[in-house]
C-alpha cells in the first residue's frame, strides 16, 4: 500500500495542485515567461517589485489551480533507487494515465473509481477500488480539495531564500513542507513552484525514508483530452488480482 500511497500524494496532491498555463502552449521545462506588467487585480502572479511570502506563492498556486480542465507531462519520477520515465496525461475528476518508457509498457491508470496498475513483465493487472477505504480514499480526493490539504496538513516555509533561484533553465521558489501532525504520507516535502505557480519538482521522505522525487516537463495544459484514454482494456493474457496493490518492477538505470 505505500506504493500507491506515494503516486497517491505526488501525483494528485502536488502536482496537479498547480499546473497551468496559457491554453495549447507546451511549456520547456514547466516554466513560462508572465507579462512584464501585470494585469490590475490579478493575484496569479508575482513581480519582483513585490515582498514575497509564503502566503503569496500559495495564493498564485490556488489561482493557477481553479482553470485546470487537463494536462499532459513528461515526467521522471525516482523512488528510492528506482527510476522511471514516462507521460503523465490527467483529467479533472481523478482521472490520470501514467505511460512508463522505463520500465517498458507499464502503465497506471485511473477511470475515477478504478485505479489498475499494469505490470508486463509479470503479465498481471492490479486493480483497487478507490473508495473502499481510508487509505485509498486519499486518491479519490478531488483535486481541488487535495490542493487544500496540502495546504492544511503542511506548514509551508521557504527552503533557504524568498527570491527565486535558479532551477533547469529558469528560476523557481523553492518551497519546505513539514507534516503539521505525524500521518500517512510523507512526512517533509520540498517542492520547486515557478513564479507563474506551477508546481516543477516535488521531493519526499517517505514513513520508512525512502526519497522520492517527480520532475515535470514539457507540460501542456487544457488540450480537451478525450474520455476513452483513461478506460484501460486488461490484456488478454494477464492476469487480474483486485483489491491489493503490488509494488511496481525494481528496474534501475
Amino acid at each position: 500500500m505505500k506504493y500507491l500511497l506515494t503516486i497517491a500524494f505526488l501525483i494528485l496532491f502536488t502536482p496537479l495542485a498547480a499546473q497551468e498555463s496559457p491554453d495549447w502552449e507546451e511549456v520547456q521545462t514547466g516554466v513560462t515567461e508572465g507579462p512584464s506588467e501585470p494585469e490590475e487585480g490579478r493575484t496569479d502572479l508575482i513581480t519582483d517589485r513585490e515582498i514575497v511570502t509564503v502566503n503569496d506563492i500559495k495564493n498564485v498556486m490556488s489561482e493557477k489551480f481553479k482553470s485546470i480542465e487537463d494536462y499532459t507531462a513528461e515526467i521522471q519520477w525516482l523512488n528510492g533507487a528506482a527510476e522511471y520515465r514516462g507521460k503523465l496525461q490527467y483529467k479533472k475528476d481523478e482521472r490520470f494515465l501514467i505511460e512508463f518508457e522505463e520500465p517498458a509498457e507499464q502503465v497506471i491508470v485511473s477511470n475515477g473509481t478504478m485505479l489498475s496498475i499494469y505490470i508486463p513483465h509479470l503479465r498481471v493487472v492490479a486493480q483497487q477500488s478507490l473508495s473502499e477505504d481510508t487509505e485509498s480514499a486519499l486518491l479519490t480526493t478531488t483535486s481541488e480539495s487535495g490542493l487544500q490539504r496540502l495546504f492544511d496538513e503542511y506548514s509551508f516555509s521557504f527552503f533557504d531564500t524568498s527570491t527565486p533561484v535558479e532551477f533547469g533553465e529558469g528560476t523557481a521558489y523553492h518551497l519546505m513542507l513539514e507534516q503539521k501532525r505525524p500521518k500517512v504520507g510523507f512526512r517533509e516535502m520540498d517542492l520547486w513552484v515557478s513564479e507563474e505557480g506551477l508546481i516543477l519538482q516535488s521531493n519526499g521522505t517517505s514513513p520508512n525514508g525512502m526519497t522520492v522525487s517527480l520532475t515535470f516537463e514539457n507540460i501542456r495544459i487544457n488540450t480537451e483530452l478525450p474520455d476513452y484514454i483513461f478506460d484501460f482494456e486488461v490484456p488478454a493474457d494477464a492476469q487480474i488480482i483486485r483489491n491489493i496493490i503490488v509494488p511496481f518492477s525494481d528496474t534501475t538505470r
